[in-house]
């Protein structure tokens, strides 16, 4: 009976082919010390990538929230909606009572990137100027929470917990950072979403200081 096996050509029918060789050598590696850290060398440089590119994203489009409630959206030319609240020192803000005063409300998050790069700049143009109040609002976050990011940042202007996203709702902030100008008469001016530079900060207040 013949044997109908015809070896591959440059090889005997003992010798292992090419690719054959190029696996068992592969297993031989991963299966080593030097291929086991290899391989996990490789799979964090994968994860850290991952991490960065989803860091990356978040930080450029800001952040998203869940909110309680759906109110309807706050309209520039209509009177702010009222609320009271208290920041992380224990001090009662009412914005009935910031009436006279123009007011800058910033909503955001401790953990989105785009809101603390911002948050630097908020603070500089709050020791920069005393003609405008600003109250920063962490939809969805707790108080010490904001207390430890405050803290880190050295922020002093008025920061406020909403844990149970109540404020947010109320100004329809699911999207965030979102900014809202309210005028010495208690009438918005101005809502803007994304992160702010000081000079258009600075430029947006002028206008809203002058009326």
């Amino acid at each position: 009976m013949s044997d109908d096996t015809t070896p591959v050509e440059g090889t005997s029918p003992d010798e292992p082919s090419t690719d054959a060789v190029r696996v068992s050598r592969w297993q031989a590696l991963r299966d080593s010390p030097l291929g086991s850290v290899v391989v996990l060398a490789v799979t964090a440089l994968v994860v850290l990538g991952g991490v960065w590119v989803v860091n990356a994203v978040r930080g450029h489009e800001g952040a998203t929230v869940e909110l309680a409630f759906e109110a309807k959206p706050v309209k520039v030319g209509q009177e702010a909606p009222g609320f009271t609240a208290t920041t992380i020192d224990g001090q009662k803000v009412r914005l009935e009572d910031l009436r006279g005063r123009p007011v800058w409300l910033v909503f955001g998050t401790t953990w989105c990137s785009t809101c603390r790069s911002e948050a630097a700049t908020i603070e500089a143009v709050h020791n920069a100027r005393d003609d405008v109040v600003i109250v920063a609002v962490y939809v969805g976050e707790k108080s010490a929470q904001v207390s430890r990011f405050a803290e880190q940042l050295g922020l002093t202007y008025l920061q406020v917990a909403d844990p149970d996203t109540r404020l947010g709702s109320t100004y329809r902030a699911s999207a965030l950072p979102r900014h809202v100008l309210v005028d010495a008469d208690g009438t918005v001016r101005r809502v803007d979403i994304g992160a702010v530079d000081q000079a258009t900060a600075n430029a947006r207040l002028d206008e809203l200081v002058a009326g």
